[in-house]
């Protein structure tokens, strides 16, 4: 082959890489589009559910009822709207071993924590009943809720000196047609945290004392609610907090 034959053959394949070459930019185009739309369109709602070590223990003084006030994060990472329609907690005493479960009935702010329940006065801690939760697309909700018992109000789990172990499920709204449960991504795994109850005067809580839980999270179920099931800071080990609020 001579010189002349052998720089015809080059430029023989640089005109077909030319011509080749829009064709491929618009297949990454077309790539990048449907991956964009994907991620903020058509995506399924994919909620998360986080909870800190920041947990704390009452009682109410209308009807005396154990109650559990939790700080919760619910993220979505989908393209769609999520909706949240109840949290349960399951409450298992490790020293008793009696077991009750609360659900999310209220969520207070501020307010609730800097007022008083008056009995005499017939006065009430502002407190809103709990709605579910719309999460927008990559968007998210917290707010701190207040679980009450399901059932037997009388029955006592939560308590003076104790270890209890307590499960936090999301219930999800359901999607309506068959391609849509399948496609929906998984609901978000339960969170398992250990506490200990130290040592309280019942009248003192009725009176509107608030007692701070010393809490462990579960390493596995909190690891598994983070983005790419990283391992967070707190859940290691457990965090001393501050003495219980009145």
């Amino acid at each position: 082959m001579t010189s002349q034959e052998a720089s015809n053959s080059v430029n023989k394949a640089i005109l077909r890489s030319r011509a080749y070459l829009p064709t491929a930019i618009s297949a990454i185009a077309l790539v990048g589009s449907v991956v964009s739309m994907w991620e903020t369109t058509i995506k399924r709602a994919e909620v998360k559910l986080h909870v800190s070590d920041n947990i704390y223990f009452t009682r109410d003084p209308y009807g005396s009822y154990e109650v559990l006030i939790i700080p919760v994060t619910l993220s979505n990472r989908g393209a769609r709207d999520g909706t949240v329609l109840t949290l349960a907690l399951d409450v298992k005493n490790l020293t008793s071993n009696q077991s009750k479960r609360f659900k999310s009935t209220y969520s207070v702010d501020a307010k609730w924590f800097s007022g008083k329940d008056d009995l005499t006065a017939n006065l009430r801690r502002p407190k809103v009943p709990f709605a579910p939760v719309s999460v927008a697309g990559h968007g998210a909700f917290t707010g701190t809720l207040l679980f009450y018992p399901v059932d037997d109000p009388e029955k006592r789990v939560v308590d003076s000196k104790s270890q209890i172990e307590m499960t936090l499920t999301a219930g999800l709204l359901s999607e309506n047609s068959w391609l849509d449960r399948l496609l929906a991504p998984p609901p978000p795994p339960p969170v398992t945290m250990a506490a200990e109850v130290g040592e309280y005067n019942v009248g003192r809580l009725i009176g509107g004392y608030i007692m701070s839980l010393k809490v462990k999270l579960d390493v596995a179920s909190t690891a598994a609610a983070q983005p790419d099931g990283q391992r967070p800071p707190n859940a290691t080990a457990p965090t001393p907090t501050s003495p219980g609020r009145s």
